[in-house]
């Protein structure tokens, strides 16, 4: 998505990343992708809640899905990884599965996509059609 944020200011569209972390680690986090001022905490995890999140299971981690392995294998390609060791953290939940959204001012939901795997975000192209479609 950082590619599209000259696209989204167009429109007038902020990015935002929400992670479980506290504000040092949220920052440290999305610093390493030149996103730190996109970063927001939540440690506490409200937002995943609010969103209607679920959670994986231990046996999916273990022995992914040809899709799994698939989205890790092009997020590795791209330069992502996952910090085992942050993911041990005591408010991380490693099962917690992924959404992204489009949110108006004031907290509206206007698109809302739930992960059904660790892996499963939508590309930034579908993304920037929601936001388009949505905020037009």
């Amino acid at each position: 998505m950082r590619e599209q944020m000259p696209e989204l200011q167009k429109l007038g569209v902020n990015l935002a990343c929400v992670v479980q972390g506290d504000a040092d680690e949220a920052a440290e986090f999305c610093g390493q992708y030149g996103m730190a001022a996109q970063c927001i905490p939540d440690p506490d995890k409200e937002s995943y809640r609010k969103f209607g999140l679920d959670r994986t299971s231990w046996g999916a981690l273990l022995f992914p899905s040809p899709e799994l392995k698939k989205r890790r294998k092009e997020n590795r390609e791209a330069g992502f990884a996952v910090s085992v060791k942050g993911s041990l953290k005591n408010h991380c939940d490693i099962l917690l599965l992924p959404g992204a959204a489009v949110v108006a001012r004031g907290g509206k939901i206007l698109w809302l996509h739930r992960g059904k795997n660790p892996g499963d975000l939508p590309e930034a192209r579908v993304m920037m059609e929601e936001a388009r479609k949505n905020l037009a």
